[in-house]
């Protein structure tokens, strides 16, 4: 067994994993005996060296006999034999796995706290600033990241909005799989960055446990095992995304991604909104009984397609540098663009994705476009197109008219009419199934536009489309969360210390629209988490923070600070929503307009000032992105470079704009300016 763990060491990635399953299994072997048949033995946790455990005893004992010789430990002057009970443990059990421990994280070329956990309680600033270097520090990083240098940290995440329920040992995973994409540096950058996501119900219920997973090379991650489990009334879940510390992927075996909890290793978490929760998709088209079932127009979409309903032969629509293909392991989100609706037979809102609609889907990386299309009903194996008699069908057919509205998840075929010709063609993924040889990569399936296998009519002129599985595509609404910050106290790191930098979370999150009161020049919102405890264990869940101001209030909190871009931080009030403890409304003085427009950079535009509302945890200097901006314009500026120059001329006489709250009247040139919030 030792030769076999030397052997194994040897690969490198695989050295902690060996000596884990090295360990167990004497453990279990071995505390079988002393246990003398009292129990089952339970798997090897390493304790603490200064507590002498039956797991201790187990592991020096091991040490003693079968320890490798390739393994360098100190001389003993004694073996150590076992005890009768766990009771008769001591101080040499305990010195024994010390120097056993010692000798393995040697030979392994393990860091020195590789077995302990890196929870909230460990964690520590990187640096001792007092206030004032916080805040130099902090002005500084807000300046880079406005002068376009690589400082904020950008977490986004594409998901579907709504998700089957899986029932029994079926799973349904969600689909398409949420993928994560981070832009910026990341801390622990010695090691790839894993995260694990949790599917959460309502009430915080796990309903489908958790998966890890690693960025690629292009600082991407996706999701493929989740799914909602069918117990509970749930209507809603939400998606938990987790960034790790590079000690967790270390315990597990990486090469076969395991779940793993991480309720004391994340070192910021990321919630989504909720998500809806659907049993199967609706049959009916014409009436939906609500609009998160619909599909809108201007929103993001995903298309997939699935041959025999076997989730092992999904393929997603995918666009590569304005490319379309059907990929297996990856997908994109596109931008579903209404053309033109039809005739007034769908009964839908305006804005609300109907059968016959024509459509281009605008990829949201390259902004290319596919030609126009249109959504075509599928219903096992047969194309409604509108056409025909059947184009004269009302709804109130469901069955037969090829209108309706377009719901969540619903199979649709999509049509290329050639007019003229009559001709049908429908976007297919792949060579259909009676080709006589499959594509080499099976992971990818070019796009053609193929005939239908036949064609026949029903009654009252209906045209039906005989078409196979590769012509059908699910078509699902795609959702996003993503939040930025700068993460300053680890920014310039270098060590590769797992418990440097605090826990990001709580995150602040603006939970109404910023409103700018021109009278009093504030501007007004409420936030989220906007408290925080200046211990590092509160920093580690939002639900620790939320229990603190529960308990006790404000009392033993800090607020966070505003910012306007490196302007703060700024004089504010704030007053906790009795209703909602964990939600803040607060009113923030803004700075004169002179100041607002000098801390512009020095290339912006000089009718145009922009900049992001930042709130900024003083204990670390952590700066949070808001989402938003305050904007300052110059309405007469910009009226006279469309060449309206009597409009300008008369926006000076009206005397618009901000006024001497603002210090509007410090600024030369005689404009009018104006804030806005975006």
């Amino acid at each position: 067994m030792s030769s076999q763990l030397s052997t194994q060491a040897a690969g490198g990635d695989g050295a902690e994993e060996a000596a884990s399953r090295y360990m167990n299994e004497l453990a279990a072997r071995l505390l079988g005996s002393i246990d003398s048949g009292a129990g089952a033995s339970a798997p090897f946790h390493p304790a603490p060296a200064t507590t002498a455990t039956a797991a201790t005893a187990a592991v020096a004992a091991a040490h003693t006999e079968e320890a490798a010789p390739s393994i360098p430990s100190e001389p003993s002057t004694s073996a150590l034999t076992l005890p009768e009970t766990t009771n008769d443990l001591g101080a040499a059990a305990a010195a024994s796995l010390e120097r056993f421990m010692a000798s393995l994280k040697t030979h392994l070329d393990l860091p020195a706290d590789w077995t302990d956990p890196v929870g909230s309680s460990r964690r520590r600033r990187l640096h001792d600033w007092d206030y004032d270097q916080v805040c130099e520090h902090v002005r500084r990083a807000i300046m880079d990241h406005m002068a376009g240098r690589r400082v904020l940290t950008t977490i986004r995440c594409l998901h579907a909005s709504v998700a089957q329920k899986s029932y029994g040992t079926e799973k349904r995973f969600l689909c398409p799989p949420p993928a994560v994409h981070i832009t910026g540096p990341l801390r622990h950058r010695h090691s790839a960055p894993s995260l694990c996501m949790q599917v959460q119900g309502e009430d915080g219920e796990s309903m489908s446990g958790e998966q890890l997973a690693l960025l690629d090379d292009t600082a991407h991650a996706r999701f493929t095992e989740l799914h909602v489990t069918g117990t509970g009334k749930s209507k809603y879940f939400r998606l938990h995304l987790h960034l790790l510390s590079p000690r967790q992927t270390r315990m597990h075996d990486t090469k076969r991604l395991k779940t793993l909890h991480s309720d004391t290793t994340s070192w910021a978490s990321f919630d989504s909104a909720p998500i809806g929760i659907i049993s199967k998709p609706s049959k009916k088209t014409a009436k939906a009984r609500n609009a998160a079932a619909h599909i809108s127009g201007n929103t993001l979409v995903s298309l997939f397609n699935r041959i025999n309903s076997q989730t092992i032969r999904t393929k997603y629509l995918y666009s590569n540098g304005g490319r379309l293909s059907a990929q297996s392991r990856t997908w994109s989100a596109f931008r579903l663009v209404i053309v033109t609706r039809p005739p007034a037979h769908s009964g839908a809102d305006d804005g609300v994705l109907t059968y016959g609609s024509t459509i281009a889907l605008v990829d949201t990386e390259s902004g290319a476009s596919t030609e126009p299309l249109i959504v075509c009903k599928v219903d096992r194996g047969r194309v409604l197109p509108p056409v025909g008699s059947s184009a004269a069908l009302s709804d109130d057919n469901d069955e037969l008219s090829p209108y309706g509205t377009v719901s969540q998840m619903q199979k649709v075929a999509l049509l290329r009419l050639d007019e003229q010709k009559g001709a049908r063609h429908y976007l297919c993924a792949g060579t259909p199934l009676h080709a006589d040889a499959p594509p080499e990569d099976t992971h990818t399936l070019p796009l053609t536009f193929s005939e239908p296998a036949a064609t026949h009519h029903a009654g009252m002129g209906v045209v039906i489309d005989e078409v196979d599985d590769t012509f059908s595509w699910t078509l699902v609404g795609i959702s996003h969360f993503e939040y930025s910050f700068i993460d300053v106290d680890t920014l310039d790191a270098t060590t590769g210390d797992v418990a440097a930098g605090l826990a990001l979370t709580p995150f602040p999150i603006v939970t109404t629209m910023p409103f700018y009161d021109a009278q009093t020049h504030k501007l007004a919102t409420s936030v989220q988490h906007f408290y925080y405890c200046a211990q590092t264990a509160a920093f580690q869940t939002a639900g620790i923070a939320a229990a603190a101001a529960a308990a006790h209030g404000t009392h033993g909190l800090q607020p966070l600070e505003a910012w306007l871009g490196p302007l703060g931080p700024l004089a504010l009030a704030a007053q906790p929503r009795p209703e909602k403890p964990d939600e803040t409304e607060i009113a923030v003085q803004l700075p004169q307009l002179t100041e607002l427009l000098g801390a512009r950079p020095a290339d912006s535009e000089p009718s145009q000032c922009v900049l992001p509302l930042l709130f900024v945890r003083s204990f670390d200097g952590t700066v949070f992105h808001s989402g938003r901006s305050v904007v300052c314009q110059d309405l007469v500026a910009i009226v006279s470079a469309a060449g309206d120059v009597g409009a300008a001329n008369a926006l000076k006489k009206l005397n618009v704009g901000l006024g001497e709250r603002a210090g509007a009247h410090k600024v030369p040139g005689g404009g009018a300016w104006t804030i806005r919030i975006v």
